[in-house]
């Protein structure tokens, strides 16, 4: 009996270390999981689709949060018109409209807290000077990362 013992020790340590190891793969694929859904969550993009007008944005205000990737889909509904951010050093012509034309698509991080003004960069008349949105960013609420 000794001899039986002795060899269904190992088998009995082996199958725990087996189970245990799985065990732990198993909690360490979960919570990488876990993390690369929160990463997926934090990387997508915060969707605004824009109307320019004469002689405005629509909407006037967007707002996000410090550190959002932000984008842009624009439209004009009547002429040329142009988006600028200069402090996010965001520039792009929005043409004339045409059937079935895709919106400009504009893409940035908010990598700054604080209010900043839209601006028409191409001249779209008399009014031309008074296009203005606003982008408010606001500040990353502390302890977040």
């Amino acid at each position: 009996m000794r001899i039986a013992l002795k060899q269904a020790t190992p088998v009995l340590f082996a199958s725990t270390l087996t189970a245990a190891t799985a065990a732990f793969f198993l909690l360490a694929a979960s919570v990488s999981m876990a993390g690369l859904r929160q990463d997926a969550a934090a990387s997508e993009p915060k969707v605004f689709d824009v109307v320019a007008r004469r002689f405005a944005f629509e909407p006037a205000t967007i707002e996000v949060t410090e550190g959002d990737r932000v984008r842009l889909n624009v439209r004009s509904a009547d002429g040329p018109h142009g988006v600028e951010i200069k402090q996010f050093k965001v520039k792009k012509a929005v043409p004339r409209p045409k059937p079935d034309d895709p919106p400009i698509t504009i893409e940035f991080v908010a990598s700054m807290p604080g209010t900043f003004p839209i601006l028409c960069s191409e001249y779209c008349g008399s009014g031309h000077k008074d296009m203005t949105g606003t982008l408010v960013v606001k500040a990353k609420p502390k302890g977040a990362e």
